[in-house]
């Protein structure tokens, strides 16, 4: 259970409050959302926010809101993410050559791309089937949530505030 709850703090909860403080940190800035609300007000601007249909370029941003946007999408994003890592990875430190790949045509290998990327967004919109089944995924999605949570509060403030806070902590 111990080393069920690294894993997932580690593999999932750390990428999950990274893309949350990210895009909250953003959507502070730029005034969306409210850096000093409260769990629900942020909720309830993050509702505003998906009804207004912001057109942004940022990756990250665009894909957390085709998700859902809040908990559930980064969930989805950073699942996708780490599940297309995953396979850059076995195709470039595994590569089976190009006569494998195109053993049955281009049109094949297409279709297998496509089929592929289908799964991948099917994988991530079921994130919480994908990581620790079994008995271990309460433990996954509460390091998934924790982790979340953390970012959406720690991008609240600045960097330099926040070591401010620590400073004033433990000097005096």
């Amino acid at each position: 259970m111990v080393f069920d709850a690294l894993e997932a703090l580690l593999v999932l909860g750390l990428p999950v409050f990274t893309i949350s403080w990210y895009l909250f940190r953003r959507l502070h800035l730029q005034g969306d959302v409210r850096a000093d609300g409260s769990y629900r007000t942020i909720k309830s601007d993050l509702k505003i926010l998906k009804k207004q249909k912001h057109s942004t370029t940022d990756f990250f941003h665009k894909n957390w809101m085709k998700f859902g946007g809040g908990f559930y999408g980064v969930s989805a994003v950073v699942t996708l993410l780490l599940i297309e890592a995953g396979e850059v990875w076995q195709l470039v430190f595994h590569f089976p050559g190009f006569e494998a790949l195109l053993a049955q045509g281009i049109g094949a290998l297409l279709v297998d791309l496509i089929i592929n990327q289908v799964q991948n967004i099917v994988a991530a919109a079921l994130w919480f089937l994908h990581w620790g089944g079994g008995g271990s995924a309460l433990v996954w999605i509460a390091a998934a949530y924790g982790a979340y949570y953390f970012g959406l509060r720690m991008a609240s403030r600045s960097i330099e505030q926040w070591m401010n806070v620590v400073r004033s902590r433990f000097s005096g």
